[in-house]
């Protein structure tokens, strides 16, 4: 039989430690909090707010400590708006029919409930239940919003921090063959080419330069530099996300047109209703279109900036390389002492471009002298760790400048 709750209430106070502490003990909520206090004066005058809070305890609704968790991370500078804004609206999803709720009803076993239940539900966009990936997502954004609550003295304990996530994540996307990778191509090229189709080319962009879906959509006419041979990304996601990239040569001349009669800061694709650059959203569904012209598997934006990466570690690239050109930070210090990311990202896409049959210019090949293509061979051979010492003790010694 279950033990009944007994009602709050705040004891004490207590001397302690030969009356130089004084201590009081609250009560409720399910919960025990004790406080200290030099004197007894300052412990009876807690008491009595104590008592008074927990005759008319204060109302912590769901729905406004979402907003007030949002507003505080961006205080804070621990996120982007726009990343505080989608975390928003899917604390407000998950916890959709408890937002009205105070937060101190959640118990952990309705939090149980709550992820069980998210488990179930349908998505909109594939009909059926929500992966692994996303409902652990929800699950861990629950937990740190309800950490962030615990914190902040709204409640007494995270009521979602024993609930354990199920289902196992699958590890990267769907990627798109090689052949099916030049369908998609040369369908979006001929969907922009013959009908305007700004976000097929944008697509394209995506799959051939490794670029997020948002680092496409925010490009402005003033970064395409240098005859449209550079693009410039000037921030994103990570602070890794500052670089710029060599436009491959397809790509070029459509980027001119997109820019032509346009001022500087117009986005090159165009803005959304409120002048802005368009959500991310509208390229997603812009892949599905190309995909489907194009008769190939569905997969998303972020795949096409997947197979650029596999592509390009395929064919030869470091990894740490690749991650570099993709906006990622474990290239720091290579790139701080060797090379920049945007020289060797160049020779990453062309090598994709080459895959892909795209640049169909040929490159005059020059003569290889013994002697340099058995080094070459070496130097193909050895570990990526090893290459990186022998780059640092060459710069060392004179040997290759910086």
């Amino acid at each position: 039989m279950a033990r009944p709750k007994s009602p709050p209430r705040v004891c004490g106070p207590y001397e302690e430690r030969g009356g130089t502490r004084f201590r009081i003990r609250v009560i409720g909520n399910g919960a025990e909090k004790n406080l200290y206090f030099s004197t007894r004066a300052e412990a009876v005058a807690a008491k009595d707010d104590a008592e008074r809070e927990l005759l008319s305890p204060a109302t912590y609704v769901i729905r406004d400590l979402i907003v007030e968790f949002a507003e505080d991370k961006q205080r804070q500078g621990s996120c982007k708006p726009e990343t505080a804004a989608h975390e928003l609206g899917r604390l407000q999803f998950f916890l959709a029919d408890f937002l009205d709720d105070d937060i101190r009803d959640i118990t952990p076993k309705r939090a149980e409930e709550i992820y069980c239940a998210a488990t179930t539900v349908i998505s909109s966009k594939t009909g059926k239940p929500l992966e692994a990936a996303s409902h652990r997502f929800y699950l861990n954004l629950a937990k740190r919003f309800f950490s962030w609550a615990e914190k902040r003295g709204y409640l007494a304990a995270n009521s979602f921090k024993t609930v354990r996530p199920v289902g196992r994540p699958n590890t990267g996307k769907p990627q798109l063959r090689i052949d099916e990778a030049n369908r998609f191509v040369a369908t979006a090229l001929q969907m922009f080419d013959e009908g305007g189709d700004v976000l097929a080319l944008a697509a394209v962009v995506a799959l051939l330069m490794g670029m997020r879906a948002s680092e496409v959509l925010k490009r402005r006419v003033r970064d395409v530099d240098c005859g449209g041979k550079v693009l410039w990304i000037d921030g994103g996601k990570t602070r890794n996300a500052r670089r710029h990239l060599k436009v491959p040569k397809v790509l070029q001349p459509r980027l001119l047109k997109l820019c032509e009669g346009k001022p500087p800061e117009a986005p090159i694709l165009g803005p959304n209703r409120n002048g802005g650059p368009r959500h991310h959203r509208v390229l997603w569904a812009a892949v599905g279109r190309i995909c489907e012209r194009a008769n190939v598997p569905r997969v998303c934006t972020h795949s096409l900036r997947g197979l650029w990466a596999t592509l390009s570690i395929e064919s030869g690239a470091l990894s740490d390389v690749v991650a570099s050109s993709l906006g990622h930070g474990s290239f720091e210090m290579t790139a701080k002492h060797y090379a920049q990311p945007e020289a060797v990202s160049g020779a990453r896409t062309q090598r994709v471009l080459d895959l892909l049959d795209l640049d169909t210019e040929p490159q005059p090949r020059r003569s290889v002298e013994p002697c340099e293509a058995q080094a070459e061979q070496l130097l193909a051979n050895l570990p990526p760790e090893i290459l990186q010492k022998l780059l640092y003790l060459a710069v060392a010694r004179g040997v290759v400048r910086q």
